[in-house]
């Protein structure tokens, strides 16, 4: 009888443990998946001085000139339906000498919008369990605006890979690989 009591209770442990251990599995395997992202927000216009916009593309606080705008939507998925001819991309380039302003890029391009879309369409990566990141860069990656006939504009996140979450070469090559039509620098101040 005692023989029984103690294998039935290595039995009910053992299952409570596989039980428990499924359940362990289950919740970090969810946690692995990519943030969904919203489904882009169409805009009057592409912007690279919206506070939002700034605060994405130059590490380190800037003084906004559009400090009175509207609050923009996040950055999302390319909509359905929208048919951009051109994209505006918001990219920091350096600090000056004495770090009291931001130089920020603003350019045109145009080009294959087909494989820009893409790029943008494609669906983010899980995160493995294991591997290493090398170190993160301190540039943030550019804000890119998809923008259609119109100038109504949607601002795009870019797809991740799995392991560091960095964005994918492949979307950052497509708009950079445009040619481009127009280029403008803005130089910020620090907000100190």
């Amino acid at each position: 009888m005692r023989r029984f009591r103690s294998g039935l209770i290595t039995v009910v442990v053992v299952a409570v443990l596989a039980v428990g251990a499924v359940i362990a599995f289950r919740v970090l395997d969810e946690r692995r998946d990519p943030v969904a992202l919203p489904t882009g927000v169409v805009v009057d216009r592409a912007t690279c001085l919206a506070p939002e916009v700034l605060v994405a593309a130059v590490p380190g606080e800037v003084q906004s000139p559009e400090l009175l705008s509207d609050p923009l939507p996040p950055a999302g998925t390319v909509p359905e339906n929208f048919e951009p001819k051109s994209v505006v991309v918001c990219q920091f380039l350096a600090y000056t000498d004495d770090s009291s302003e931001a130089t920020l890029s603003q350019t045109t391009r145009t080009g294959d919008m087909a494989h820009v879309v893409a790029q943008f369409k494609r669906e983010s990566l899980k995160s493995p369990w294991f591997g290493e990141c090398p170190t993160p860069s301190s540039v943030p990656t550019p804000v890119v605006w998809l923008v259609d006939s119109a100038g109504k504009a949607v601002r795009v996140a870019f797809p991740v890979d799995g392991t560091c979450r960095y964005p994918f070469p492949d979307a950052y090559e497509a708009v950079m690989n445009l040619v481009v039509q127009d280029a403008q620098l803005h130089h910020l101040p620090r907000a100190w």
